[in-house]
């Protein structure tokens, strides 16, 4: 059993420290773009799917009847009878009350489907204050989110993620708890947490946006603390979840298990190749729709790399890495284990409290 990736590279307008693969949704563009999809979802025909994630861009861009042709392409292409979780994420600026009461009809009661799939929804908030909000370039308000967000429960969604930003500038420790206060009152099951970093080719990196790296760290603590003290388990770097409703989707990445990405700029890790889509949007469907390769990145994993991928994925986890996975790495491994950047535990390797912040430094150790 494997996941599936779909990108959906369309946005109403990009925010200003977003990288992702992105235009502005155009409903031509978008449709011929399904159809690109279409072709290419063939190629794993009644590949039986354990997870489903269709992420962006802004999913909830597309229109209704877009939305209803991105469901038949998974539908009538792969065996969705084993499907645990199915995941979309959306800007609250895009969604309806129709898309969502679709999304979740057609997620928990259709037919082909176990019905005991997790219906999942992943909300791109970043703050609850509008002048952040205003500064990320998001073209929604708190309001207009919790009222989205509460729709949503409605509806009948009892699995949601909210993604949180801290960093962001003029942003304070003061406001940043009180983001974290004012998510913990709506009782999301899951909440994600990211650093801004400056990206090339962003509006921010354009306009020479600076990052207080100092602050971030402490905005991270005091993050760890509050949502400890609130039930959340930590269960990898930038994730926490409450009731076991971590991203089943997600962990496949971080166990190093087979997924597959359709799309533009998708990545897919299937029968032990690693390989990525063309980042272009107009060539990928160009491409796609002639029956020309889209591939733009290959590689095979052999057993060597496969064991360093298996630890810098891994570590992201707190259930860490079993040890076994070290025994070339046994240097480095001794040397974090002194400084107390990684822990030993029932033969299972993991970052300590100490090193979360600073992970990328420690993992690309291990390369």
């Amino acid at each position: 059993m494997k996941g599936l990736y779909i990108h959906i590279p369309f946005c109403t307008r990009k925010c200003f420290y977003c990288d992702f693969v992105s235009t502005a949704y155009n409903e031509t563009l978008a449709d011929k773009y399904l159809s690109a999809l279409e072709i290419e979802s063939r190629k794993y025909k009644n590949e039986v799917l354990y997870t489903v994630y269709i992420g962006g861009g802004t999913p909830s861009a597309l229109s209704l009847s877009q939305l209803k042709k991105l469901i038949s392409i998974i539908k009538n292409n792969f065996d969705i009878s084993k499907l645990c979780e199915f995941t979309v994420e959306l800007n609250p600026e895009s969604v309806t009350k129709e898309k969502l009461e679709f999304l979740f009809s057609a997620v928990v009661t259709s037919g082909n489907i176990n019905s005991s799939v997790s219906a999942r929804l992943s909300f791109g908030l970043q703050s609850v204050y509008d002048d952040k909000l205003k500064i990320l370039g998001r073209l929604h308000d708190y309001e207009k989110f919790k009222n989205i967000y509460f729709l949503a429960r409605k509806v009948g969604f009892d699995n949601i993620n909210v993604d949180l930003m801290f960093g962001i500038p003029e942003q304070n420790i003061e406001n940043w708890q009180k983001t974290l206060t004012e998510v913990l009152f709506l009782k999301p099951q899951h909440i994600s947490l990211y650093p801004l970093t400056i990206e090339p080719k962003t509006a921010f990196y354009k306009n020479n946006i600076p990052v207080d790296t100092d602050l971030q760290a402490q905005m991270y603590d005091i993050a760890c603390s509050i949502l400890q003290k609130n039930g959340f388990e930590h269960y990898e770097i930038s994730n926490w979840e409450k009731d076991k409703k971590y991203s089943r989707h997600n962990k496949l990445y971080w166990q190093n298990k087979e997924y597959i990405g359709l799309g533009a700029a998708a990545a897919s890790y299937y029968k032990r190749y690693r390989y990525k889509n063309d980042t272009n949007i107009l060539r990928y469907i160009e491409n796609t729709l002639n029956g020309k390769d889209t591939v733009i990145e290959k590689e095979y994993i052999n057993d060597e790399l496969y064991n360093k991928e298996k630890i810098m994925l891994g570590l992201r986890l707190s259930d860490g890495v079993d040890i076994k996975y070290f025994e070339n790495k046994k240097d480095i491994l001794e040397k974090y284990l002194n400084e107390n950047l990684l822990k030993l535990k029932d033969n299972k390797v993991s970052l300590t409290q100490k090193s979360l912040f600073i992970s990328n430094s420690i993992l690309s150790d291990f390369i």
